[in-house]
């Protein structure tokens, strides 16, 4: 089946999320991997964190997805490139570097909305304090995520990490948890229904 195809599948109860997040699992790592190196550190994200805001974006993709708008991929491809410019704070550091924000002198005269007298430097941005915003804000977006797990048992919790944050395959994560395969398979896919449940995935849609 393309991914296309899973996707459709998992729109209509066909077929499980798990299968839809192996089919593009590797596309998204890809894609993660290319933005922490190209980034060099900056950002404060990791290749798992990235990974993490992923799995996100592909329920946030699913959900706004129908096999008329084209390739699932493609689809994904944009939830992703939004997510991974969110969690790294490229957009508002991308507006803070352009030279043309800087283009008019700070002592320009300007006059506020009560007649008031006022230069430029009164009301521009403050880069350390946006700074600040952005390192703050992803905090918050952690602090969600660590919410949302906490929802899930101990077993399920570790199921879901090991596979979507750390990128473990089945046989791996069952061996770091000390069960059998099939007991981590059923850990997995319960806290990802857990995870997909309106209560807890309504926070987090806000980081995709």
């Amino acid at each position: 089946m393309t991914t296309s195809e899973i996707a459709a599948a998992v729109r209509e109860g066909h077929a499980d999320m798990l299968e839809l997040w192996e089919a593009v699992r590797r596309f998204a790592h890809d894609r993660a991997f290319r933005w922490c190196r190209a980034l060099e550190g900056r950002g404060g994200c990791t290749v798992d964190d990235l990974m993490q805001c992923a799995f996100l974006a592909l329920l946030e993709a699913l959900e706004g997805w129908d096999l008329s708008a084209g390739s699932f991929l493609t689809w994904y491809g944009y939830h992703l490139q939004g997510a991974f410019t969110e969690a790294t704070g490229q957009r508002t550091k991308r507006e803070r570097q352009d030279p043309l924000q800087w283009a008019v002198s700070l002592d320009t005269p300007l006059v506020d909305s009560e007649g008031d007298a006022l230069l430029l430097e009164d009301v521009v941005e403050d880069p350390a304090a946006e700074e600040e915003f952005c390192v703050v804000e992803e905090l918050d977006r952690r602090e969600a995520i660590r919410r949302a797990l906490s929802h899930l048992t101990a077993d399920q919790r570790t199921a879901v990490v090991l596979r979507y944050c750390r990128g473990l395959t089945l046989d791996q994560t069952a061996a770091r948890m000390r069960t059998t395969r099939a007991l981590a398979r059923t850990a997995e896919q319960k806290g990802l229904r857990r995870l997909r449940h309106p209560s807890i995935s309504r926070e987090l849609r806000q980081y995709v």
